[in-house]
């Protein structure tokens, strides 16, 4: 197929499936009920519609249905074969190395491999993006050519820590698009996986263990130099296993911000404690999953009623991304239960095990997936935004005379009152 041809092709296709989800009365609805949950509203035409096409390509129904497998399957106008590819496209950052006549050479943050990116509109309409910037792009990939659906923001060369941070927090949403055209990428992350379920079993015989978020900092600081060969000493695990919990849920802000801001800051830095697991999948490594303890509680207790947020938890536990199919597994053969308290908790009446992975873990099913933690472990970019956090930390404060307006000396890309002023 011609890449003009596609690109009209992608064009139409995306016009029909925001024209029906507009005017489908239930996807209507849901939409409406997204805007207000996220607080996204817009007068602008242009801005609706941008809003409509992330809804129908990143979100879900309440039924956990995928908005694009809905508009798919009740949508009689639009390419199949671009659907398909619409399912794999993902949101990362990429800077461009060559700007040609109908497209950039770009270097993926993500994946770190090149590529070049054809946009939907005319490179005369992109003056604005220029050599060595970086840019924020929803990615498609038809017949090996890969285009640009939709550019959200563009940093300039000056500003690599901030276009650093937007790659982590995509990657964290889209983390197949780290090794997803990346066969040593992937082969990195199975080497980094195997070394980590090694040393866990090594230490605690188990692939389960559950501390507090005091404990949890630490416990990532300690495991990590072991997996890098720089401890000096062994693991006490005594001391991350017999510490006492308190069981309850309580919700948290579970967005790519503060899984940042965790990975670098530490989970100690929460107000309130509560337990945290760490779970050891063999396919796709480390999981760091909060309340995991409270869960088992539940399910040891074969009760919703004696724990705070019981249900609420068990609801988290099956829609959250840090949790793996494997997990769930494991939890249903541990306790005979499992289905019944979930049933109770979800208000459904699933049967088997199949049906609740195939509801909210379908998408398992189509890529080799691993957990947030082996990703950002195999991050050059959150890798570089690890040593430039140290580097402001170890910082002696600025003395000079800087005005309120001027550019931050920290390279951040905002305003001095804007930023390390406040």
């Amino acid at each position: 197929m011609a890449v003009v041809e596609t690109l009209n092709l992608i064009s139409k296709t995306m016009d029909n499936l925001i024209d029906f989800a507009v005017s489908d009365e239930y996807l209507s609805k849901e939409f409406e009920k997204f805007i207000e949950k996220n607080e996204l509203y817009t007068e602008k035409s242009s801005e609706l519609a941008a809003l409509v096409s992330d809804y129908i390509l990143d979100e879900k129904t309440d039924d956990n249905t995928r908005v694009l497998d809905y508009c798919a399957k009740n949508s009689t106008d639009s390419s199949q074969k671009i659907i398909s590819a619409l399912r794999k496209s993902y949101i990362s950052v990429f800077k461009i190395n060559k700007i040609l006549k109908n497209a950039y050479q770009c270097t993926s943050l993500a994946s770190e491999n090149d590529f070049e990116l054809i946009p939907l509109t005319k490179m005369s309409n992109l003056r604005g993006i220029g050599l060595y910037d970086y840019i924020k792009a929803r990615i498609i990939e038809i017949d090996n050519i890969f285009y640009i659906l939709e550019i959200f923001d563009c940093y300039g060369a000056f500003r690599e820590h901030m276009a650093n941070t937007e790659c982590i927090r995509c990657l964290i949403k889209y983390p197949e698009s780290q090794t997803m055209y990346n066969k040593d990428k992937l082969k990195e992350l199975e080497t980094s996986t195997k070394l980590f379920n090694d040393k866990f079993t090594e230490i605690f015989a188990k692939d389960e263990v559950v501390m507090t978020n005091v404990l949890a900092d630490e416990f990532i600081y300690e495991f990590n130099k072991l997996v890098s060969n720089k401890a000096d000493t062994p693991i006490n695990k005594e001391k991350y296993t017999n510490t006492k919990i308190k069981y309850r849920f309580f919700e948290q802000d579970d967005n790519e911000e503060d899984f940042i801001k965790n990975a670098i800051g530490g989970f100690s830095a929460s107000e309130q404690t509560y337990d945290i697991g760490f779970f050891m999948d063999k396919d796709s490594g480390l999981y760091i999953v909060p309340f995991l303890g409270t869960v088992n509680e539940i399910l040891r207790t074969n009760s919703t009623q004696n724990i705070t947020g019981a249900k609420e938890c068990l609801k988290y536990f099956l829609l959250s991304e840090k949790v793996s199919p494997n997990l769930i597994i494991t939890k249903a053969k541990e306790y005979k239960n499992f289905l019944e308290l979930i049933n109770e908790a979800l208000g459904v009446n699933f049967k088997d095990i199949r049906e609740i992975l195939s509801r909210y873990k379908a998408e398992w099913s189509t890529a080799q997936r691993f957990s947030p933690t082996m990703t950002l472990y195999n991050s050059k970019t959150f890798e570089k935004m690890i040593g430039f956090e140290e580097e402001m930390e170890n910082k002696p404060a600025h003395t000079g005379n800087i005005g309120r307006n001027e550019p931050c000396p920290c390279g951040s890309g905002k305003k001095y009152k804007n930023c390390c002023m406040a």
